[in-house]
């Protein structure tokens, strides 16, 4: 079997279950959703590669504010010199988060990626504000629906005739606001008004990383649509190259 091929056939789709995330969204509060790490297929881990990795973080780290809230960068250690392995790496924050924060959360996930995957020659971690990715294999550019996880809160969808519509509809709307806004970023709210229980609002966002094209963010988004629990109280879909979450309580800043 391929080096290829193993590493798609062992790649981990989690379903993550998240309940009582905290309402509000600063970084104090701000936690840790979901990681994978590379797979025992890949090739051995060196004192090389470490160095091109960090040279990857570093960038991350240092750019992220300036490139508004998305930054993507490789990295060979030694620079131009025969026998260097190359880094690639990419950070996104969700659009509404302040600068500052936002490079608070990118420099909190790569030290956890440091001890979560040590070793390891490509990762993944979610954040609530950001995520960050990084590999040996140069990914930048590529459409990622198979690094994923997603959660949901359980509800009884009875409780809310309407609910399901309003998800959908909701949905359905942040994936064309995104695809066509410069920043692949859209948030949006829906009102249910037939509960049984009064009106009450539906909160959502939708987000592609910058690497992509229109096209590979629509059908990202449109592949997270499909994920989606949509009969929940609240529920999100988070890939490698976009994510999609609706709630019944605000969470975003915007």
């Amino acid at each position: 079997m391929s080096y290829n091929n193993c590493i798609l056939i062992l790649i981990i789709t989690t379903v993550f279950l998240v309940n009582n995330i905290p309402i509000a969204f600063s970084i104090e509060n701000d936690t840790e959703l979901h990681y994978t790490c590379g797979t025992s297929c890949e090739q051995p881990f060196n004192d090389i590669y470490r160095e091109s990795r960090a040279l990857v973080m570093i960038d991350l780290i240092y750019n992220i504010q300036s490139y508004q809230g998305f930054r993507s960068a490789s990295h060979a250690f030694p620079t131009n010199i025969s026998g260097s392995e190359m880094a690639y790496g990419l950070a996104l924050c969700r659009a509404d988060v302040a600068p500052d924060d936002c490079k608070k959360c990118v420099i909190t996930l790569i030290n956890t990626t440091r001890h979560h995957c040590p070793e390891s020659r490509s990762g993944i971690i979610w954040r609530q504000l950001c995520f960050v990715k990084y590999s040996d294999v140069d990914f930048l550019g590529i459409i990622d629906t198979l690094n994923m996880f997603s959660f949901w809160r359980p509800s009884s969808s009875a409780m809310f005739p309407d609910f399901t519509d309003a998800a959908t509809n909701l949905t359905g709307s942040l994936t064309e606001t995104a695809v066509a806004s410069p920043m692949f970023y859209a948030h949006d709210q829906f009102q249910v008004m037939d509960t049984g229980y009064g009106p009450f609002t539906l909160y959502g966002v939708a987000q592609c990383t910058r690497d992509i094209s229109t096209d590979d963010c629509k059908s990202c988004l449109d592949s997270a649509v499909t994920q989606l629990a949509t009969g929940s109280s609240g529920a999100g879909v988070f890939y490698g190259s976009c994510n999609l979450r609706y709630e019944i309580f605000n969470f975003s800043t915007s």
